[in-house]
């Protein structure tokens, strides 16, 4: 299989306009098909892309890349195509480390466009070149980071808003980096932090605004067509104030005036480790407050620490994969020591905001077992699958085998033609044949040859059919089997297994619930 490689940064729509245009995933994906249309040996092979849309190309950690290493590992993948080295990656050491080492080591093909490099033609004098262009790639990269880092830098040392602005405030129009009090949004700021000072919790506060039908942060924001991260966070239709989101307020200390820079930094471009900011980072008296300082540290009283809890965290099976099945939200779980643990809805109780979910209690090993029993017959429907897949699989390569055998028949059938051909030729020569029967000879031979080579041409297209016919889905089928084959002598649901099989169980009732399975549209489709 040939692998297609697409990447765009998302940066690269912010540099210049001749940049945004040829990188586009768009025109890279044009490029390379353009490109693989004039290839005769690549030509006829399957292909598959492979997209990183708005993946920095500093580390490798982009999940389409990663996908298709795996499928390089499982030797499934032998050709690999990219625009140019800087879509690859831009971090040398690890090109490096792929082009050099691994892909020769597994056999795999590595395709440059616009480089115009192709690794399956040893061509020993351009490896001093690609070496040269990833340094510059890398180089380029770690330079950009550090040009945009300090543009960041200077603004949050003037303490102005480049990014996000905190709820309650809208960017001013006049004034690039300033913001300006939302009359509307900042009322429902107050409201909470004097709720807080009358001495309510964070679920009550909640449950207080939800009743009076007040938005969420997402939902202001989307209503008024303000655009930010809280613009598309919350989809689902039943969302409402939490006490999660009560706190994201009080203790923000933005509400008093005071900016707040940086809270982390990556300790090297493209990489994920980061280190704490100190508080040097705050500006206060920054922009306009929508409380006052008495008002936010009397809130912060309601923030009173609880029981220090002692020991391990239970790890139980379904842990995170338990859904509402009326407000979509997850279960919450109740770990008892003297009595059974069990799952339950907290949605009406922390939000105070019915939609139709049950006060029942769903007893955890009531759940287990009926999750473990589906398990067993999705199990047994995997099994069959792959059977399924294996039985065509072994006809696919039978009727490849057959084709091939034919097709050298034909070759040999060819190339007996040609020596005869041949053979007629030096006895016209020698005078042995008359110049009639040459001719009269010569057109029978001619029109075997273009026979045959009909004959060959129809072979290729079916066998061409063949190889397209192969299933992609048998590698991630057989790493299916082999954990089933893990799994196959357990007596009861483990964390492993929920871990490897389920994607999330949606419970309606004690009685009615619906689980998703990973790769699920490996089996049933």
């Amino acid at each position: 299989m040939v692998g297609l490689y697409i990447r765009l940064s998302r940066l690269d729509d912010d540099l210049d306009e001749y940049k945004q245009i040829s990188n586009s995933v768009e025109n890279q994906r044009k490029l390379l098909t353009e490109f693989l249309d004039e290839v005769p040996d690549l030509r006829t092979e399957d292909t598959e892309e492979f997209i990183d849309d708005g993946w920095s190309g500093t580390n490798f950690q982009r999940p389409a890349f990663q996908r298709m290493l795996a499928l390089i590992k499982k030797r499934t993948v032998t050709t690999v195509i990219v625009k140019d080295f800087s879509r690859f990656g831009r971090n040398y050491v690890e090109c490096a480390d792929y082009l050099e080492k691994l892909f020769p080591f597994l056999g795999v093909r590595f395709i440059s466009v616009a480089d115009n490099y192709d690794s399956g033609r040893k061509d020993e004098d351009r490896q001093m070149e690609v070496a040269m262009k990833n340094i510059v790639n890398s180089y380029y990269s770690q330079d950009l980071s550090k040009k945009i880092t300090s543009t960041f830098d200077m603004k949050r040392e003037k303490g102005e808003f480049f990014l996000n602005v905190p709820f309650g405030y809208i960017k001013d129009p006049s004034h690039p980096g300033k913001v300006l009090i939302d009359d509307e949004a900042a009322e429902i700021v107050r409201r909470i932090f004097f709720l807080a000072c009358k001495g309510y919790r964070q679920c009550d506060i909640a449950k207080a605004l939800n009743r009076d039908n007040i938005p969420t942060k997402a939902a202001y924001n989307r209503n008024h067509g303000i655009k930010g991260k809280e613009y598309s966070k919350e989809k689902n239709e039943n969302a409402a104030w939490t006490g999660t989101k009560v706190r994201q307020i009080l203790i923000d200390e933005q509400y008093i005036g005071t900016y707040i820079g940086q809270k982390s930094r990556r300790v090297v471009a493209g990489m994920r480790k980061c280190v704490k900011i100190d508080d040097s980072s705050k500006i206060p008296n920054n922009h306009p407050a929508i409380v006052d300082k008495e008002t936010f540290e009397e809130a912060q009283k309601i923030f009173t620490k609880g029981p220090v809890k002692h020991g391990v965290e239970k790890r139980y099976q379904l842990r995170s994969k338990v859904i509402c099945g009326n407000c979509g939200y997850s279960m919450s779980y109740q770990d008892n020591i003297y009595e059974d643990c069990y799952f339950y809805c907290s949605h009406t109780m922390q939000t105070g905001n019915r939609v139709g979910c049950s006060n029942e209690r769903i007893p955890e090993e009531l759940l287990n077992a009926r999750v473990f029993t589906q398990l067993k017959s999705w199990m047994m429907l995997l099994e069959a699958a792959c059977g399924s897949v294996d039985e065509a699989e072994q006809k696919r390569w039978e009727g490849l085998r057959l084709l091939s055998d034919e097709g050298e028949s034909l070759q040999a059938e060819f190339k007996a033609i040609q020596n005869r051909k041949l053979e007629l030729y030096e006895s016209y020569s020698d005078g042995e044949v008359s110049k009639e029967e040459f001719k009269e000879q010569k057109e029978k031979l001619a029109a075997e040859m273009d026979s045959i080579r009909e004959e060959l041409n129809k072979l290729h297209e079916r066998e061409a059919k063949l190889r397209k016919m192969r299933n992609r889905r048998k590698p991630e089928l057989d790493d299916l089997m082999e954990n089933v084959k893990l799994f196959e002598n357990e007596k009861r649901l483990t964390c492993k297994m929920a871990d490897t099989f389920v994607e999330k169980v949606t419970v309606y009732d004690k009685w009615c619930i619906e689980i998703t399975w990973k790769c699920e549209d490996l089996v049933f489709v």
